[in-house]
């Protein structure tokens, strides 16, 4: 055991140290030109061991007196400060986000237009417009998100830092609302330190700017309030939460009390008023680029979902899935879908011909029996995310029915909703997706967690190297499911054993 003195110099050496690898380490990354990336993640890894030997060392000994605070949140602030005048590296997505502010300022509603329509030729410009991604795409943001870029705009409108300057404020709110959930569930006010020196927060909030750091304390204040059964408030917090990033919504049913209709009631309110708001004139338009987002272009760093197809497709092999595909093939024929006995290789466009060529290195040939593989491997994509969606709502459904009464068994309900959501989550995994497990993670330390939250930063190296191999996915993953079935197994307690005390959990090392 360290005593405070002690701990508070392994904090300060620990806080310098990450300070030095901050300002030092981002010129080096942005000047590395095509392999940013990787120069991205070997300084984030490098960040993240020194995080992790010291919040070993402070969950091993709690502490929450405010010399010992003040240190943490001292070097908190510090690290943002460093990152906030860097140049953007890792994501181009608050482009968009300036650029949605500014059309609304311009009277223009962001899901009626794609940035690349003739229609806003007058509002584009040489510095946000040519850095925004998917420019021939409508936004995939919601309502709540759309409102707080316009309320960005107004005050910093095409800012950069006037954007990372507000998701710092975000994130000092989010470290207070974390503090105060620490105090509820009597865990010492240092473990704020999994949340405030996490490199995950670092480089995902103020340096990218992701708008999901502007949901973290809408969801904290939705969470103290279903904590402590009020129950309108939490149902309003909770879809204000979740119309700046939707995930969130997973936690509906896990917080629904049996018998009482206030929080799904005040959600759906608040929710369908937003985006009645927004759909006016454009109707199913308000869902802008989202239906497209569970499409095969936009996989990346796809886990479970991935190595249950992957294990499909293989067991099937390329005979077994070009059968799928003449199945279908003919059932859509049967059913007056397809027009009987129409070449597959004339159902493509010429693009869509050139990129599957490309994919399947060839040049020329007849693509029939390709196309019947490829398209037996889409059915068998769908159907594995049906799968999981459906294995997510059960999830989500059994661990609303088990959730003990009180703030810890609401806490753990939640905490319990975010995992599933990460394990089963069909779509898209980015690094900054796994940002919300964070707050639990200081309430509740998680060897597992603490990994993915680690080696979700590999999925990066995707773009350094044109494609992210099988080995770096499983590396992200599957010790994940490793750690997560130890956890499982060591809390099952052998009988005449005596079980842990909260304090014991809550001071577990990572």
């Amino acid at each position: 055991m360290l005593a405070a003195g002690r701990l508070r110099v392994v904090l300060a050496a620990g806080g310098l140290l990450s300070a030095l690898g901050y300002a030092l380490g981002m010129p080096l990354v942005a000047g590395q030109g095509p392999r940013t990336h990787e120069g991205y993640v070997v300084l984030y890894l490098a960040l993240f061991a020194v995080y992790l030997l010291v919040v070993r060392m402070v969950l091993r000994r709690p502490a929450a007196d405010r010399r010992t605070l003040g240190i943490i949140l001292g070097f908190a602030l510090l690290f943002r400060l460093i990152v906030l005048p860097s140049p953007v590296i890792l994501s181009s997505d608050l482009y968009r986000y300036l650029w949605d502010g500014r059309l609304q300022w311009s009277g223009v509603n962001p899901y009626r237009y794609p940035p690349a329509a003739d229609a806003l030729a007058p509002l584009r410009d040489p510095y946000v417009f040519p850095a925004i991604n998917r420019p021939a795409e409508p936004t995939v943001y919601p309502p709540g998100a759309e409102v707080v870029f316009a309320l960005a705009a107004a005050v910093a409108p095409d800012s950069i830092l006037g954007w990372r300057l507000f998701v710092l404020g975000c994130e000092a709110a989010t470290i207070i609302l974390l503090l105060r959930l620490l105090r509820r569930m009597n865990v010492a006010a240092s473990a704020v330190l999994v949340y405030a020196w996490s490199p995950l927060a670092v480089f995902e909030g103020v340096q990218a700017g992701h708008v999901d750091f502007v949901m973290l304390p809408l969801l904290l204040v939705a969470l103290g309030w279903r904590q402590t059964d009020r129950m309108v408030r939490a149902g309003l917090a909770l879809a204000l939460a979740v119309l700046v990033k939707l995930y969130p919504a997973v936690l509906l049913l896990v917080w629904q009390r049996r018998g009482s209709l206030r929080l799904p009631a005040a959600f759906v309110s608040v929710f369908a008023a937003a985006y009645l708001a927004y759909g006016s004139g454009v109707g199913s338009g308000v869902m802008g680029f989202l239906p497209r987002y569970f499409g095969p272009a936009e996989d990346f760093n796809i886990g479970l979902r991935a190595f249950v197809t992957e294990t499909i497709d293989w067991s099937l092999g390329r005979s077994g899935r070009a059968g799928l595909g003449r199945g279908a093939i003919e059932l859509a024929e049967r059913w007056g879908y397809a027009k009987p006995g129409l070449r597959p290789a004339r159902m493509l466009s010429a693009e869509q011909e050139t990129a599957l060529r490309q994919k399947l290195a060839m040049p020329s040939g007849d693509l029939t029996e390709a196309i019947h593989a490829e398209l037996g491997h889409q059915i068998v994509r769908g159907l594995t995310m049906l799968a999981m969606c459906g294995a997510l709502g059960v999830s989500l459904l059994v661990i609303g029915w088990r959730r003990r009464p009180g703030p810890d068994g609401v806490f753990e309900a939640s905490r319990a909703a975010v995992a599933a959501y990460l394990i089963l989550l069909p779509t898209a995994m980015h690094a900054w997706y796994a940002a919300w497990i964070l707050p639990f993670l200081a309430v509740r330390p998680s060897p597992a967690w603490f990994w993915f939250t680690g080696a979700v930063s590999l999925s990066y190296l995707k773009y350094a190297w044109d494609g992210l191999p099988w080995w770096i996915r499983a590396l992200e993953f599957v010790p994940l499911y490793a750690l997560l079935l130890w956890q499982w197994r060591a809390r099952r307690v052998p009988t005449g054993s005596p079980p842990r005390s909260r304090a014991g959990a809550s001071s577990a090392g990572p």
